[in-house]
């Protein structure tokens, strides 16, 4: 994904020379001028994969590892769904002519529901059942919200209409995105059935607890649509739908409980994809 994002970029960067090289583009000078704007809307998540690896060597109570000349670690995978979230943009960009410069910085966030997809030892294989084993294990996982904040720098084409104060336009941004995860939680507990030597091997030495928020800054790049209704020479009411894509999110973190003292774990979020929609107010600046 990381490759494929980069030629984005370098397509995007290519456009941007194109429309501001292009000869009249610049020449309008009643749509020149600097501008600041506001907008508020939703956004909607398309649905994220999760996947994290540490590197345990420690076989657990109701697994069957009797196959296995060592265990070198664990890779475990969720599907995440996300419901629809709030976001708010600040604007800040200059036109010229028919083109748009633009700066700007949002704020989306949105709550996940966690799923189990599956979880296998660190080289891939799978995780078998001891059904001789009289420890059984209670897991729960959950996460909060993910909240993204974005710094990007958009360029827009104007498509002036003939006698009326409708404004269509298509843009284009590239940017990085501030991602926080909140709210990563797993625990898992052992208890013993029956038959179990607790002294020997208390179900309690096998329990982890993990709680905390991860975060990381990644690429992001942005297609936008939209459309401005003129409410004076200066002031412009828009609505404008906007597709980003952002790059891996990956972080490290620790556990609260664990087997293994100082043990850390690593989390990917994958697919963070997103539409948004935006209502917002532009100002026009200056005489």
């Amino acid at each position: 994904m990381r490759s494929g994002l980069r030629r984005s970029c370098g397509t995007i960067l290519l456009g941007l020379g194109v429309l501001l090289g292009t000869p009249g583009m610049a020449g309008d000078a009643q749509r020149s001028g600097w501008y600041v704007g506001a907008g508020i809307g939703a956004n909607w998540m398309s649905d994220m994969n999760q996947s994290g690896w540490n590197r345990d060597t420690l076989c657990y109570p109701g697994w069957d590892c009797s196959n296995r000349a060592s265990v070198d670690g664990y890779r475990w995978f969720y599907d995440l769904d996300t419901d629809r979230g709030s976001m708010f943009e600040l604007t800040v960009g200059r036109m010229l002519g028919n083109v748009r410069l633009e700066l700007s910085a949002n704020r989306r966030e949105n709550d996940i529901d966690q799923k189990f997809s599956d979880i296998t030892h660190f080289d891939g294989s799978q995780i078998l059942a001891d059904s001789t084993s009289n420890y059984i294990s209670q897991s729960e996982a959950t996460m909060d919200r993910l909240r993204t904040q974005t710094l990007q720098l958009n360029a827009y084409y104007d498509f002036p209409l003939a006698h009326s104060r409708v404004t269509p336009y298509v843009g284009v941004g590239v940017g990085v995105s501030d991602v926080k995860l909140y709210g990563l939680y797993f625990r898992s507990e052992y208890s013993c059935t029956s038959g179990c030597n607790a002294e020997l091997s208390p179900p309690a030495a096998y329990n982890s607890w993990q709680d905390e928020d991860l975060s990381d800054t990644v690429f992001s790049m942005h297609l936008n649509a939209g459309a401005d209704y003129s409410l004076g020479d200066k002031l412009s009411l828009g609505l404008k739908l906007t597709y980003s894509e952002m790059d891996d999110m990956r972080d490290t973190g620790r556990y609260i409980d664990h087997p293994l003292p100082d043990e850390i774990n690593h989390t990917k979020i994958s697919d963070m994809d997103h539409w948004s929609l935006t209502l917002g107010l532009r100002y026009l600046l200056g005489g």
